[in-house]
């Protein structure tokens, strides 16, 4: 069943924020989602005048997306503040770009998906899987409300879009039209970013697309498109999707502060199990879904206890569809305080 955010609370515009952002290279969004807006803050933390100590600082890879309204309510409500970290965002589009920034040492941590993650494993990337964020979730293959696609099997030759060719979306849409008995053969996808989906295939340019929110709620509950099949069932259910990584040097030489950042995580996590109306409050602030759209969000699927084991059966899936080239041992990669 698809539940929503929506709940009988007021979204609180113009809630200060406690945190600093600073820009990254970042392609265009649409309407519907674009950059945090750069703000600052200078005082101390709480933490740090009880001490007497001078705050962590960290700066931190994240992406305008529903999926990571945890980590901001973790913002917003002083939770890194109060563990004595003081955070800077850098927020972008793309996986690929935080990820170079975080072997650089632009940043310290960040949210990627992990096929990227794993991908770069393989290239000999030095990343660590600190924490997952969410398995599968809402997404699906949808088209258009009057197509003629009516069933999984009708997509055998059908141009379907995907936000990255090669990636989760890929994979997933492989292994889940499979089952279907479609060949890899038969599958025919074209790259497009997610905000330019929904037009491209009420515009028929596309047969069928693998959307994200808020892009699902709004073909959804406009009667522009239906769901044909979710992305996130038989061989792809409950995979692990994406999560937080650092490199090998920075938990090397800070483990303190990466085992704090997981601490707040699993407060803001388990936060957000309890009273799910909290993350449609949230999103708004770092995004530009309106808290309108935000209460009617597919509630995403959150990772309140965080088990980098499955990452196993992500890498299996992976080296099936041959996205992953060589198997990878998940223990050098993977760090769980």
């Amino acid at each position: 069943m698809r539940h929503s955010l929506m709940s009988d609370r007021q979204h609180s515009a113009g809630r200060p924020a406690r945190w600093r952002t600073r820009g990254a290279s970042m392609l265009a969004t649409g309407a519907l989602l674009s950059s945090v807006a750069a703000c600052a803050s200078s005082e101390p933390t709480d933490a740090a005048a009880a001490t007497g100590d001078e705050p962590r600082s960290i700066t931190v890879g994240t992406m305008p997306l529903a999926d990571l309204a945890p980590f901001y309510l973790a913002l917003e409500e002083g939770m890194f503040d109060d563990a004595g970290l003081d955070v800077e965002v850098v927020s972008s589009n793309g996986g690929a770009a935080q990820i170079a920034s975080v072997i650089s040492g632009d940043i310290q941590i960040t949210y990627s998906n992990f096929v990227s993650v794993l991908q770069a494993v393989q290239r000999g990337l030095p990343l660590k899987a600190i924490r997952e964020n969410n398995r599968s979730g809402p997404q699906g293959i949808y088209v258009r409300k009057d197509s003629d696609i009516s069933a999984p099997e009708d997509l055998a030759g059908r141009t379907i879009a995907i936000n990255s060719l090669g990636n989760i979306q890929e994979l997933t849409a492989r292994a889940v039209l499979s089952s279907y008995g479609i060949a890899p053969e038969d599958l025919t996808f074209v790259e497009m970013p997610p905000p330019d989906m929904r037009a491209a295939l009420l515009d028929g340019h596309i047969d069928a697309a693998w959307l994200v929110e808020p892009f699902l709620t709004v073909v959804e509950s406009g009667g522009e498109g239906r769901r044909l099949v979710g992305a996130f069932e038989g061989p792809t259910e409950d995979i692990p999707v994406a999560g937080w990584v650092t490199t090998e040097q920075y938990l090397g030489s800070d483990q303190e502060t990466v085992d704090t950042f997981i601490s707040v995580l699993d407060e803001a996590m388990a936060r957000a199990q309890e009273d799910p109306s909290v993350l449609a409050e949230v999103i708004p602030t770092y995004t530009e879904i309106s808290p309108e759209l935000a209460g009617r969000l597919a509630e995403p699927s959150l990772t309140p206890s965080s088990d980098l084991a499955t990452l196993a059966d992500l890498k299996d899936l992976m080296l099936t569809h041959g996205v992953l080239e060589k198997d990878l041992d998940l223990d050098s990669m993977t760090y769980q305080p």
